[in-house]
């Protein structure tokens, strides 16, 4: 079953920001626990998430731990993405855009991961 709530945040909200960060990692450490399930076992990092939003001065870095993670996942799955680095989330329209475009990327991952 996903964790993750895409569309419940909102651009400036630092506790909707958490929510979301805490969800959205829990669903990062879901499809590394998927891809270990497997037979064989596919192991990749699992990587710190759970303050991608909410990371301050360190949210930029985080953006592009987070962008190698979903590059892996993709040569992994086959599902198609944007560069999700490429994003100034301190602007509310980047925000939106990013949140929008990674929200569907996600319903891919878990599609192709079994996750429903």
């Amino acid at each position: 079953m996903p964790q993750f709530s895409p569309d419940q945040c909102a651009f400036g909200d630092i506790a909707g920001m958490g929510a979301w960060d805490i969800g959205h990692g829990r669903e990062h450490i879901q499809f590394v626990q998927a891809l270990a399930a497997r037979n064989p076992a596919v192991v990749i990092p699992d990587r710190d998430l759970l303050s991608l939003l909410t990371a301050g001065d360190a949210r930029a870095s985080q953006v592009q731990s987070h962008q190698q993670t979903h590059a892996l996942l993709r040569s992994i799955t086959g599902v198609q993405g944007v560069d999700l680095g490429q994003v100034n989330l301190g602007d509310e329209g980047d925000f939106y855009n990013w949140l929008g475009a990674h929200a569907q990327e996600h319903i891919l991952l878990r599609q192709a991961l079994g996750i429903f």
